[in-house]
């Protein structure tokens, strides 16, 4: 039973973390098209702020040890694993 709430408690993190990633890449789209300097800081604090929250759960998934189920998640050239 502890073991699957452990691996509940994993998939939930890695769930997060996808989503954490697709808002970051939203921003960084919002960012490249922003022209207003207003807007800009507003984008570069977007940016800042979903970056910690990647940040913090990348070192909560470390910290369980914790591995993704199935295949790795590929984006580009890089492998997330």
């Amino acid at each position: 039973m502890k073991k699957r709430k452990a691996d509940d408690a994993s998939q939930a993190l890695f769930a997060e973390l996808c989503a954490v990633r697709r808002d970051l890449a939203a921003a960084y789209v919002r960012f490249d098209y922003t022209t207003e300097p207003e807007l800009i800081d507003a984008c570069i604090h977007d940016l800042s702020a979903i970056e910690a929250r990647y940040s913090y759960l990348l070192r909560c998934i470390k910290e369980h040890g914790a591995r993704a189920a199935g295949s790795p998640l590929t984006e580009g050239t890089k492998q997330w694993v």
